[in-house]
């Protein structure tokens, strides 16, 4: 049970190097980072040569000791749960394309000394004759100084995200028809805000400090945990529903917000939905969400119903469109959806202008919004009732 999506590690190429892998065959296990490293030289496509680093490199071991302990590998654990989606999942009986497939039993690539973030295409040695190119293999770049970053689990969590959230949207083949703009951006820095204050097994020392890392780094875990995206610039008053839907900020908020709730995360979805990861994996009677725990638990849902939508053709525009997916998928947890995005948009989508914000109006602007959440929930309303061009209203 214990290596149910659980175990991530590092494999080196060295042995699919010298046997001169071919191009259409896997680098190495689905689930397992490749250590990599350009030799400088160019395929003859362009494609930078590369040749594996050995785990127990000191170039690697900081990246290595995040991917392994701590939040990075919650999140390299979602990036597995989202590669098995794309190779499992089946909606009346259609499936994601073999090249997606494909290209999700993939391991994930990591490339140091690179001058990117993220490419696509790279080329291995073999013994003899040229090397082996491998246009279509995604890889993720790290400087030779990436070491020095303060904050880098919020880094590799910025990039793992971006990737995984590109795996299911794309149905794993990477085109640039990808997530919604406002969405992808929307979950790269939810997951930013949750690295950032992520606790690791060592407790309080595990904590980052507040200074690390960049400006906008720290800008954006104090916009999300203060929920200032829906405030206009000067904090005077609540923005419009429309401007709200075109935010990521405000969708990073929600997101976030339903990943710390309890009863969003914990809720065990029913029994048919883990089977593209469970399958064949788990004894009789234990509880997937109980292995996956509350964060990962939460991503197999969002993230499937998320692939579901995509793969019927109608992948969501906006958050709106995600919680209406993830609602249809799991009516239980519905209400509990609709009031976390109305709480967190001070009822502005629904009705124009929304509730009072001032603290002052605390309890009346509480009893409007469980009124809104009811006519929600009841269908009297929906969530975009609100949603206009006009002008901003004073909280």
């Amino acid at each position: 049970m214990r290596n149910w999506l659980v175990a991530s590690f590092a494999v080196a190429v060295t042995a699919a190097v010298a046997c001169g892998v071919a191009a259409d065959r896997p680098l190495g296990p689905a689930d397992s980072y490749l250590l990599l490293a350009p030799t400088g030289e160019k395929s003859p496509a362009g494609l930078p040569v590369v040749r594996p680093i050995e785990i127990n490199d000191e170039r690697v071991l900081p990246l290595v000791r995040l991917l392994e302990d701590g939040f990075a590998t919650e999140v390299l654990r979602t990036l597995y749960l989202a590669k098995q989606l794309v190779r499992e999942i089946s909606v009346d009986g259609k499936r994601f394309s073999e090249a997606g497939r494909r290209a999700a039993a993939e391991p994930l690539c990591l490339l140091l000394g690179a001058e990117t973030a993220r490419e696509r295409g790279l080329a291995v040695p073999r013994w003899f004759g040229g090397a082996i190119e491998r246009p279509a293999t995604i890889w993720l770049g790290f400087s030779d100084s990436y070491a020095q970053d303060k904050a880098l689990v919020q880094t590799l969590t910025s990039r793992l995200a971006v990737h995984v959230l590109d795996v299911v949207a794309t149905g794993g083949t990477f085109s640039a028809e990808g997530a919604a703009p406002v969405l992808a951006a929307a979950y790269r820095m939810a997951l930013e805000v949750i690295a950032r204050e992520w606790r690791d097994p060592r407790g309080p020392r595990g904590a980052m400090s507040v200074q690390a890392g960049t400006e906008t780094q720290r800008e954006l875990f104090a916009d999300i945990r203060e929920n200032r995206f829906v405030m206009t610039a000067d904090r005077a008053a609540l923005r419009s529903g429309h401007e709200m839907l075109a935010d990521p900020g405000v969708a990073a908020t929600v997101l976030f917000r339903l990943a710390q709730d309890r009863a969003v995360a914990q809720r065990v979805a029913p029994k048919e939905f883990y089977a593209p990861f469970a399958a064949g994996r788990l004894p009789e009677g234990v509880s997937p969400a109980a292995v996956l725990g509350p964060f990962r638990n939460f991503q197999a849902k969002l993230l499937g119903s998320w692939a579901k939508s995509v793969l019927a053709g109608h992948g969501p525009r906006d958050i709106v469109d995600l919680l209406e997916i993830y609602g249809r998928e799991f009516p239980t947890e519905k209400a509990e959806v609709i009031r976390v995005f109305v709480v967190t948009t001070f009822g502005a989508t629904v009705k124009p202008g929304g509730v009072s914000a001032r603290a002052e109006d605390a309890k009346a602007a509480l009893a409007d919004l469980t009124a809104l959440v009811a006519d929600l929930v009841a269908g009297r309303k929906t969530l975009r009732d609100g949603v206009t061009q006009g002008k901003n209203t004073a909280p």
